[in-house]
Formats: C-alpha cells, structure tokens, sequence
C-alpha cells in the first residue's frame, strides 16, 4: 500500500469515527497528511460504501458552494458534490436533534427529482428540462466533522461535501415553464429573518448545477439515475442552528418547510 493510500484510509477510519460519535476532528491535513481533490473524493466514495454495507441506498446527489454566499462562507470558489443515502430523508415524522450533529447548519436550496437518468459529459440545461420529473423547494442539513468547521476543499470533499441531511417541501412543482432563477426563498429563525435570495444565486441558473453534476460524474464514471434527488446548492450563505431554534423556510412557488431542532 502506497503512502497515499495510507493517507486516504486514515482519513477515512478517522471521519467515519466523527460520523459515528457526532464528535469533530482536528484538521486531517496536520493530523494525516495531504489529500488531491482526487484523492478526497476516494475517500468521500469510501464512507458512501460504507453507508450501503450498512443497508442504505442511494437517493441522490448534493452540489455544494454553488452561491457567492457560500463561496464567500468557506473560502472556496468551486463547486463540489456529496452523495445522498436513504438516512439522509427527514420528515415530519423524524425529528432535527442537534446532538446527531457535530455542529449543525442549515441551508435552503431548490431540488430536482429526475425522471431520466443524465450521463455526462455534454449534457446541457435542455437535456436536465427533459430528464426532470419535477423540482421541490428544499432544506439542506449540513455538518462538517472538522473541529470549528476549519477544513481545506479536499477535507469538506472527504467529509461528504459536509452534507447530513434534507427535509422536501410539501409538492412537486413541474420545471417546464418555471422560472427557476427568480425563485425566491426567505429564511426565517425563531420569527427573525435571516437572508432572503433567488435561485440565479445557483451558478446563475439551478439548471447549471444539475449539468455540472452530470457532466462531472463522468469523470468518475458515474450518472445521475432515475428517481435520485438533485441537491443544487444553497442561496444564501449557511445559518448555524441550536436546540430550541425553530425554522421557516419558504419559497415564492414551492412551499414552506418549518421543523424545531430538538435537543
């Protein structure tokens, strides 16, 4: 074994312990060593297997630092993917508990739901428009398993894009028709707004963000299948959330989507 696969199975053993005990680390980079972008999607590939050998399946894909908000958050200005298994799914029915987290965050963010798989490289925003059976508005649960959220591109890479979770809308609007740049979402905590934006906040249009994420899963030899939900990327910048804090996220056409984080 090589020393860079020592590295990556280091940084691997080490996330999947934050995972587990919803408990940071210190930064893998001075603890372990470097990491390529390359090399920490290895590593994020790693941990998703994991998830399937414990019996989740995937449900779809997350496109993180879409918006200058975000870009601006984390001191990065290319967009990155996580996978998305059947424990990230919250409803009603399950309950937001801050102690699940290592220290919880959370986004809004417009989703897709595909009714065609997509294959890149090549695919364009018609070809999206035609393989989506619909959009939702959504919330976006986000951690990062690096103590004080302090982590380098290829460290949020590793830790699965720093996704933890997504709560749907109430519907399914169709995409035809739909101006999805003009989408508008209000954040709200305990009655306060927070930031307001519109969907153009996705790399100019939520469409890009779904044909990136085709056309970079052909690098890994990978396509977004049938039925698999399309994270596109946060609005506005990131909002840290504590027990007790109650949230509204709602958008002009797509529903509200309000849940309490519990202890």
């Amino acid at each position: 074994m090589g020393n860079h696969d020592l590295i990556k199975q280091r940084w691997y053993s080490t996330l999947l312990k934050a995972y587990q005990e919803a408990k940071p680390t210190d930064p893998l980079t001075s603890m372990i060593g470097e990491l390529s972008v390359e090399e920490a999607y290895d590593v994020q590939a790693m941990l998703v297997e994991n998830k399937i050998q414990d019996g989740e399946r995937i449900i779809g894909w997350k496109v993180g630092i879409t918006s200058q908000a975000v870009m601006d958050q984390l001191k990065m200005d290319e967009p990155i993917f996580g996978c998305m298994t059947s424990r990230s799914h919250y409803s009603y029915l399950r309950e937001v508990k801050a102690s699940d987290f290592c220290k919880l965050a959370v986004e809004g963010e417009i989703a897709f739901v595909m009714g065609k798989p997509l294959r890149g490289p090549g695919v364009t925003n018609s070809d999206v428009i035609t393989a989506t059976s619909g959009i939702m508005g959504a919330v976006e649960l986000v951690d990062c398993r690096i103590k004080d959220w302090k982590m380098s591109i290829s460290e949020a890479i590793a830790d699965n894009s720093l996704h933890a979770g997504v709560i749907l809308g109430p519907f399914m609007r169709t995409v035809a028709g739909f101006d999805l740049g003009q989408e508008g979402v209000v954040m709200r905590k305990n009655g306060r707004v927070l930031a307001s934006a519109c969907g153009v906040e996705a790399l100019g249009n939520p469409l890009n963000v779904v044909a990136w994420l085709a056309n970079k899963l052909s690098e890994f030899d990978r396509k977004i299948q049938t039925g698999e939900i399309i994270m596109t990327g946060s609005l506005t910048k990131f909002f840290f959330v504590e027990p007790g804090d109650v949230l509204d996220v709602s958008y002009s056409n797509l529903g509200s989507i309000q849940f309490t984080v519990r202890e």
